[in-house]
């Protein structure tokens, strides 16, 4: 299924594109406070944020991933990304994001990952979703629970790199 434009009260969802390299390079991607715990490397240079956004394009008409960047409708602005990723070990999709630090602490992220999640209840059928956060991301985890996942147990998760761990806990979404 071709990821879909989703819409909330205070953002648009649609998927990511090469146009979107600068505002995604100097927004997120560049920036090491978001980068720390995310599984992307920091991105040095706006030629790997292109890399990453070409690889989004192709992907648009995955049943695997579904990945959209977080549109301000206020302003129009590019803020974020977040979607969900088939993980084939466990079965199901798991739920990720990422938000500039300008609009940390302001819901939008518990507002995205929300549609995000109905979205796969509604649309893809499914009954059970997988999140993560370091443990050292207390903040990421609340939005976890704000969406209805619980904690299940701790974990360690890494970088698609593999050069980087992170002690984790693991949360589930169950539908009934």
């Amino acid at each position: 299924m071709k990821t879909p434009i989703l819409e909330t009260e205070r953002l648009l969802l649609r998927p990511l594109t090469t146009n979107d390299v600068e505002s995604a390079f100097s927004n997120w991607t560049s920036d090491p406070d978001i980068a720390k715990f995310m599984r992307w490397e920091l991105h040095s240079n706006i030629s790997e944020t292109f890399e990453w956004l070409v690889s989004e394009e192709t992907l648009i008409e995955s049943d695997s991933v579904y990945n959209w960047g977080f549109v301000l409708k206020e302003t129009g602005e590019l803020i974020g990304s977040g979607g969900l990723v088939f993980i084939e070990s466990k079965g199901m999709y798991e739920l990720g994001y990422n938000i500039m630090k300008k609009y940390w602490n302001q819901g939008l992220t518990t507002e995205a990952a929300k549609v995000i999640i109905d979205f796969g209840i509604n649309e893809l059928n499914q009954r059970q979703f997988y999140c993560c956060h370091a443990k050292d991301n207390p903040a990421s985890g609340k939005v976890m629970t704000k969406v209805g996942f619980r904690y299940q147990s701790d974990g360690v998760y890494s970088s698609w790199n593999q050069e980087r761990k992170f002690e984790s806990k693991e949360y589930l979404l169950i539908v009934e």
